[in-house]
């Protein structure tokens, strides 16, 4: 899920969702300032993408709604921040979720 200002200037929208992971979310997010939620691998990231071709005040507005997203979304075990999305890769959320304890399933 990917959630932007769009034309607003403090009001969060939807633009997109789907099954596909981190190949579907990097290829859908934009050069602005937007914040995604993904299941990767058993933990929930919380990504916030902040474009380096926005402006220092953009930049900043995005920043001081990070600390309310996170909030909402209280159940993601790890926050990572792109400014370009390619940074977004499968290798890079291996690695800040490699630390965290794995889930097991009980046997019967």
């Amino acid at each position: 899920m990917i959630i932007g200002y769009g034309i607003t200037r403090d009001t969060l929208l939807l633009y997109s969702s789907g099954n596909n992971g981190v190949a579907q979310m990097s290829a859908n997010v934009p050069d602005e300032v937007v914040f995604g939620y993904i299941m990767f691998e058993g933990s929930g990231v919380l990504v916030t993408h902040v474009s380096h071709k926005i402006s220092g005040v953009q930049r900043a507005r995005g920043l001081a709604h990070q600390k309310t997203i996170a909030a909402f979304f209280s159940q993601h075990d790890v926050t990572v921040n792109t400014s370009k999305p390619s940074e977004l890769t499968p290798t890079m959320l291996r690695e800040r979720t490699r630390h965290l304890a794995r889930k097991s399933v009980p046997m019967k």
